[in-house]
């Protein structure tokens, strides 16, 4: 089993699915068996990445990579801009914070053994 294994959860002040987004990472690390342990980075905080600021909220990087791959349409904003809200969609289904099928994966991936 790989040790390295860093998530964190990206998201704007006042975004609605923030909350959700945190039960799914809570659900899909218990389902895998990893400690559910997370890094959250707000982006109006200054603390946050450069790198993590250009993410809809909320977005989910597992060793830097986002768990729903794809194109990120959103800009930079300034304060008195809202959140920038991200929708997942998954089957039939528009979701406003990643799948817990596509978190654990990700993780599944990330702790997997090398393989030479």
């Amino acid at each position: 089993m790989s040790l390295r294994l860093h998530v964190e959860l990206v998201y704007d002040l006042g975004c609605p699915n923030v909350d959700r987004a945190r039960e799914s990472l809570a659900h899909a690390l218990q389902e895998t068996g990893v400690p559910a342990v997370w890094t959250e980075w707000r982006t109006d905080d200054p603390a946050c990445p450069e790198r993590l600021r250009g993410y809809g909220s909320p977005t989910v990087l597992v060793n830097g990579a986002d768990v729903a791959p794809g194109p990120h349409p959103w800009t930079r904003h300034g304060s008195e801009d809202g959140p920038r809200c991200r929708l997942y969609r998954e089957d039939d289904r528009v979701l406003g914070s990643p799948p817990p099928r596509l978190v654990r994966e990700a993780v599944l991936k990330a702790v997997a053994p090398d393989v030479v």
